[in-house]
């Protein structure tokens, strides 16, 4: 009986830990636009580029729930081949300059998918996949910021081969703790 009391008790009083799912890019990607973001978005430092396709929310759930929802999922879905081209932002919403990626119809299913299958309220309900590059850029300096940053990202391309959750740690540093395999792409 105070077994069963205590596993009860430690259910409802579990700790809410905080998550995002995302494709990181490829180094020599992450070296384009590294320098870009250590001048113009103050979060840097904690965390690699990528693009998200659940965007932080916190659960009580176990990492290994967690794991299994994701993993039904992702598990049968092809490697992404993401297209990066233009500079975004999402003024007046939001303070954030983009790398933008280009509307996948595959991934757009996914994060819909996703945020039904974790039961988790949908932040934006026109997804558009991106990489941020700056933040907290005021209202009056957007239009300079971008002209800036256009000429240091070309269009580029790149296989996303797996999907990685993530959460903070010290210092507010996000690291991967499960790393989801896709489907290899088969080519002639």
């Amino acid at each position: 009986m105070y077994n069963y009391f205590y596993q009860e008790q430690n259910i409802e009083n579990r700790r809410q830990n905080k998550y995002a799912l995302v494709a990181y890019l490829p180094i020599e990607l992450d070296k384009i636009i590294t320098p870009i973001r250590e001048k113009y978005d103050p979060l840097y430092d904690h965390i690699a580029s990528h693009v998200t396709v659940v965007f932080p929310f916190e659960t009580d759930r176990s990492l290994n729930e967690l794991a299994g929802l994701i993993s039904y999922e992702t598990s049968i879905e092809m490697e992404f081949n993401f297209k990066l081209g233009s500079i975004i932002d999402f003024y007046p919403i939001a303070p954030v300059i983009c790398w933008e990626v280009k509307k996948d119809e595959r991934l757009t299913s996914l994060y819909y998918r996703l945020y039904a299958r974790l039961g988790l309220t949908l932040p934006f309900k026109d997804y558009r996949p991106h990489v941020t590059v700056a933040r907290e850029i005021s209202h009056h300096r957007v239009l300079l910021v971008k002209e800036n940053i256009v000429p240091y990202l070309p269009d580029e391309k790149f296989v996303s081969h797996s999907l990685d959750l993530i959460t903070p740690l010290a210092e507010n540093k996000w690291v991967s703790v499960r790393t989801f395999p896709l489907l290899k792409i088969e080519t002639d």
